[in-house]
């Protein structure tokens, strides 16, 4: 039995979901049919009522509260009466600006839905604009929303100037771990191109040539961040994707776990600790069944926090000579284990 596709929108308060998502829905594949839950965090439901229905949408509202924590048991229910009922060929869901996706990306790869979704790239729409606006910036759900976004969008560029939509792609090429694409576009015109799997979206940023960017950044055109650790494949269960590299007097490895691998949280603290001779130590892994944690090393100086983050695990080494990236990928598998599935209770 083939999987549903799931999309996951998210965004703050304004950004253009709703307008965005009826793009999607009006340029729809003919003899497709659609599905949309729509949260909102007021009683009254509004956004479902300015969204296109028809015989092939089906839209779901689910007011009154956040889908990603307090009303997880009614997105669960509503999900399983969706896909049995009405078995959409892809599915479409839109939480509240207020919410933290997290929590629905834990319910959709968790056991109940994992043989029958297929969750594909997270898609974040930001307006470039909020990046110059301190309260937005200082929001954690603002924050979680951008860091959990495997498709980053920056909306509104009609209301942005040049200058500030060209400072949000330069801020997001930088992110650690890079985006599988950055998209600009007005008016929420996103190209049914944001709905294609991972595998597709990194081979679509591969074939960007560097210094494109600049040039398609005026029109709504998926762009591949240049920075950070490339993406060559996909990782499987037990077997990380590991990638070397050198330049400026300088040695990098860096690997790339799949997102149902986690790691045992003391030992990996400690083997962290004992890198000693590293210039520049960063990283995300996933640290029990809903819990992921960042590692920022610089000298002996260590932050570890917890992240949004659950595209995968990662991590990526910088030093002055050379390391061994067999011995330590090694050393990294030992410290990995497969997690009990998180349930809606955890």
């Amino acid at each position: 039995m083939s999987k549903t596709p799931v999309h996951l929108i998210t965004g703050f308060l304004g950004v253009g979901k709703t307008t965005a998502i009826n793009h999607l829905l009006a340029h729809k594949p003919e003899g497709e049919r659609w599905a949309l839950v729509v949260n909102e965090f007021g009683q009254i439901g509004v956004d479902g009522s300015l969204l296109e229905t028809g015989d092939d949408i089906r839209v779901k509202e689910i007011p009154g509260g956040c889908i990603c924590c307090a009303l997880g048991l009614t997105l669960s229910v509503t999900l399983v009466n969706l896909l049995q009922k009405y078995k959409p060929d892809r599915l479409l869901i839109e939480p509240t600006g207020l919410g933290h996706p997290a929590g629905i990306i834990d319910v959709l790869t968790g056991e109940q839905f994992a043989e029958f979704v297929e969750l594909h790239p997270l898609i974040t729409l930001v307006d470039p604009r909020q990046l110059e606006d301190p309260r937005v910036l200082a929001n954690d759900t603002f924050q979680d929303q951008i860091s959990l976004a495997d498709v980053l969008v920056f909306n509104k560029t009609d209301l942005a100037t040049p200058e500030q939509t060209q400072r949000a792609l330069d801020q997001a090429s930088g992110f650690f771990p890079p985006k599988l694409a950055l998209l600009t576009c007005e008016q929420g015109q996103l190209p049914q191109s944001v709905l294609q799997p991972a595998e597709t979206l990194i081979y679509q940023g591969q074939s960007i040539k560097p210094g494109q960017e600049h040039q398609l950044a005026s029109k709504p055109s998926l762009l591949k961040p240049q920075q950070g650790l490339e993406f060559l494949a996909l990782p499987e269960p037990g077997r990380p994707v590991c990638k070397t590299g050198d330049g400026q007097g300088a040695h990098s490895v860096g690997w790339i776990f799949h997102r149902d691998t986690a790691f045992d949280e003391d030992r990996l603290y400690q083997w962290v600790d004992q890198q000693k001779d590293v210039l520049r130590l960063k990283g995300v892994f996933r640290v029990g069944s809903r819990e992921w944690h960042s590692f920022n090393k610089v000298g002996s100086e260590l932050v570890v926090q917890p992240v949004a983050y659950r595209r995968d695990s990662r991590l990526e080494v910088i030093s002055s000579q050379p390391v061994d990236a067999v011995t330590l990928e090694k050393e990294l598998l030992a410290l990995t284990y497969k997690p009990e599935p998180a349930t809606l209770f955890d």
